[in-house]
């Protein structure tokens, strides 16, 4: 009986999961926006404008006391531009060469935040993006009381623009009033977790995010916060799987386009330490105490975090 309630279990999350897929955004490239790069020869690196009507425009690099000057603009086109191989720039009348010249280019090793140019004759070079934005990505979860209440536990995302105020974004359990919520959390759980240390039965994860990770867990957690809404929630409103499984959405996109963190499979078969093993409403404490191990190097202290997004006790909470 407990092996084919274990069946009708696993099954049942499968499916489920498999309703998720077309919330979690898949990996697409975006030259659109500025980038850093240096020409294979040269001690500086410029700065390049891409702009969605298919120019780029180069700016010099910054000088003692005045900053970057534009210097060229040309025309580019990507053979594919979701998913590029080659890149191809061409002078425009009067605007100066570009620094990298003109021609067809090979682009390889794309990540969410790079990628390498290779021009027959020179050596590779990276080109990083350039984002004065901040993004994080804050997992956090409480051990709960057994048997039956676990939590609470949720998802936080971060993201402090440049000069300007810091948003929030969240989507988990809490409780009011001893009964279960699932949505967005509240500010003054928040604040419980945005010190540290915690206490031992408190795990909270913060990793800094590129702008396309945060907007792809973006999109998850708008996900789940309409169904929580819409009362449409993928499970039964007594499951834990409705803060868990969000948990884990988020913290798998981060590496949807190559591995920058290390991830737990979540997957409850038998080869799942976490989901074989413990009951369902510790779940997203263990996993998340788990990433957390898995990350000691990546995982952002409170200081400085804190002194990234400034105060956080006026938490702008954006409601959806």
């Amino acid at each position: 009986m407990r092996l084919i309630c274990r069946i009708r279990f696993v099954f049942m999350i499968s499916l489920a999961l498999a309703s998720t897929g077309s919330a979690q955004e898949a990996c697409t490239f975006s030259i659109a926006g500025d980038w850093q790069s240096t020409v294979p020869g040269e001690s500086s690196a410029n700065l390049y404008r891409f702009a969605p009507d298919g120019t780029v425009t180069a700016f010099s690099p910054p000088a003692a006391g005045r900053g970057s000057t534009e210097i060229a603009k040309a025309a580019y086109a990507l053979d594919n531009p979701r998913s590029p191989k080659t890149v191809e720039f061409t002078p425009l009348p009067g605007a100066g060469p570009l620094p990298w010249g003109s021609g067809r280019m090979e682009i390889v090793d794309v990540a969410d935040n790079s990628f390498t140019i290779v021009k027959p004759g020179l050596a590779p070079a990276a080109w990083v993006r350039n984002d004065p934005d901040k993004y994080f990505v804050v997992l956090a979860a409480h051990r709960g009381t057994p048997p039956h209440f676990g939590g609470p536990a949720f998802v936080m995302l971060i993201k402090k623009p440049a000069g300007g105020e810091t948003q929030f974004e969240t989507f988990g359990l809490y409780y009011r009033d001893k009964k279960r919520v699932n949505g967005p959390a509240p500010a003054e759980l928040i604040q419980q977790y945005m010190k540290d240390p915690g206490p031992e039965q408190d795990a909270v994860l913060r990793l800094e995010a590129t702008a396309q990770q945060f907007s792809r867990a973006m999109k998850i957690v708008h996900s789940w916060q309409k169904r929580a809404r819409d009362g449409a929630l993928l499970f039964p409103p007594h499951s834990y799987l409705n803060v868990v499984v969000p948990l884990k959405e988020v913290a798998e996109s981060l590496n949807a386009c190559g591995e920058t963190f290390k991830l737990h499979k979540l997957t409850w078969m038998v080869d799942d330490e976490i989901g074989a093993n413990f009951a369902e409403w510790e779940l997203s404490y263990q996993y998340v105490k788990r990433l957390l191990d898995l990350n000691q190097q990546a995982n952002v202290s409170e200081t400085k975090l804190q002194h990234t997004i400034g105060n956080s006790e006026g938490l702008a909470l954006e409601k959806r």
